[in-house]
């Protein structure tokens, strides 16, 4: 448990400062106008889905590390060298992304106009992502670096180079904006400069670390090529689908929410940013436990790669069913946060919030067992059978239970609907990686008499 929480912890800080500066962000488009906060919110959604079909792929390369990291205890020469191959997989694979999806911003302002979003807020948006996106290359190759880092278990430094990004790009983004008048575009482009600026302090530390400057990236150049990229491709599109996929049933909630009212979408925006803060400590945790088992992938150890896999689980349902009892019986602490004294609709949202909040805080657990149980099992290597299960959980049962439901309930059925395909995804993922564990010892003892390809394509189911 010592060694999960070890990992875990900087992890969930990591991604709690992540928040943070997103809430800065949020907090200087406010100084800017309220057309501001919708072009910028609007530019900011548009980027993060890019981001997501990106990074998530880009992100496997901490589990196929961490495996190479667990096959250097008996092969330290083959372990080193697929080490090298996935770092600089990941590597070429951030440069190629960065460079496919230029294109898709080149053509946003169109795109939006024909999404009949607002005019005003389209140029402002715009505005925001043609700075912003020359922070794509930067941040995925903070995500390649955090990846090798991570799976040698180094990740404190994670969390230091996260609070390095927010210390810079905070005065940075406010002098671009502010002092330089830039506006929107001066937060793009302080968000773009802090990131590359810390991509070239984090990379300069890594690699003149002892422990990693044998996997420098500009030694052994002949090591880049494009077959590196595949065992990145096999692992990391499947889980870019099924992120994809969750992201869209949240958003599909977040229509469902609009049409009941603004009371109810605000409710339901309050929630989201609940659900958001207790799936960043699960993330934490789910990273750390996948981590940990892709280490024992490696070093063909199935005991401490089911230790490590319910040690994940279990740790995740228990912190996020405290924080979602929490969440149930104080909801008062909600309502002095987000309610706006004087305003019109403030008593409504008082009165309808705790009612929600309930069903939302049911929701945090399953939402845990579903985040838990794929990332275990993409780091055994398994993503094939857990998207087909969130396609089945989140298309064919969570978004139509919300739409019935809400007939019925209104936003109180919009979030059972939600926890019901959240808990329908968990179950499934969660029966698929018992059946895995159970049967990994028998794989473990066939794949001594296998070559290694064959090895891989038997883990991908």
């Amino acid at each position: 448990m010592k060694k999960l929480i070890s990992l875990a912890v900087p992890l969930i800080i990591s991604q709690l400062v992540a928040q943070l500066l997103v809430f800065t962000d949020v907090w200087m488009m406010a100084q800017l106008s309220i057309l501001a906060i919708a072009g910028g919110g609007l530019g900011a959604a548009v980027y993060s889905i890019i981001f997501i079909i990106a990074g998530s792929t880009v992100g496997c390369v901490a589990n196929l590390i961490a495996i190479a990291f667990g096959k250097r205890i008996t092969n330290p020469e083959r372990g080193d060298a697929e080490i090298r191959s996935s770092l600089k997989g990941g590597i070429l694979l951030a440069v190629i992304l960065t460079l496919l999806v230029q294109p898709i911003f080149l053509m946003m302002h169109d795109l939006l106009l024909v999404a009949d979003q607002e005019p005003q807020a389209v140029v402002l948006a715009i505005d925001y992502l043609d700075a912003l996106k020359w922070s794509m290359f930067p941040t995925l190759m903070l995500l390649v670096l955090r990846s090798l880092v991570s799976a040698f278990g180094d990740t404190r430094s994670v969390m230091i180079m996260s609070i390095a990004t927010i210390v810079l790009n905070v005065p940075l983004s406010y002098l671009f904006a502010f002092k330089w008048d830039m506006g929107l575009a001066g937060l793009g482009y302080g968000t773009a400069l802090a990131a590359f600026l810390v991509m070239l302090g984090y990379g300069y530390w890594v690699f003149n670390h002892a422990k990693y400057s044998k996997y420098d990236p500009f030694e052994k150049l002949e090591e880049y090529r494009f077959s590196a990229m595949i065992p990145l491709l096999k692992i990391g599109v499947p889980i870019m689908i099924a992120t994809l996929l969750e992201y869209a049933l949240i958003s599909g909630a977040a229509l469902l929410a609009g049409t009941l009212g603004a009371v109810s979408l605000a409710i339901h925006q309050i929630a989201l940013q609940c659900l958001n803060f207790s799936w960043n400590i699960a993330f934490g945790f789910s990273q750390a436990a996948s981590i940990l088992v892709s280490q024992h992938v490696g070093s063909k150890e199935p005991d401490l790669v089911r230790r490590y896999a319910m040690l994940g689980l279990v740790t995740v349902t228990s912190t996020s069913a405290v924080i979602g009892l929490l969440v149930s019986v104080w909801p008062e602490f909600l309502t002095t946060v987000f309610s706006v004294e004087g305003d019109v609709l403030a008593s409504e949202l008082v009165a309808a919030l705790p009612g929600v909040m309930i069903i939302v805080a049911m929701c945090f657990v399953v939402d845990a067992w579903q985040l838990a149980a794929i990332s275990i099992l993409r780091g055994m290597k398994v993503v094939i059978a857990p998207t087909l299960s969130t396609v089945i959980g989140y298309w064919l049962i969570g978004l139509p239970s919300a739409w019935v439901l809400m007939k019925l309930m209104g936003l109180k059925g919009v979030w059972a609907g939600l926890g019901i395909g959240l808990a329908a995804t968990g179950v499934m993922l969660v029966i698929l990686l018992f059946r895995h564990l159970a049967k990994l010892k028998n794989q473990f003892a066939e794949q001594t008499n296998q070559p290694e390809d064959s090895q891989d394509s038997a883990l991908l189911m």
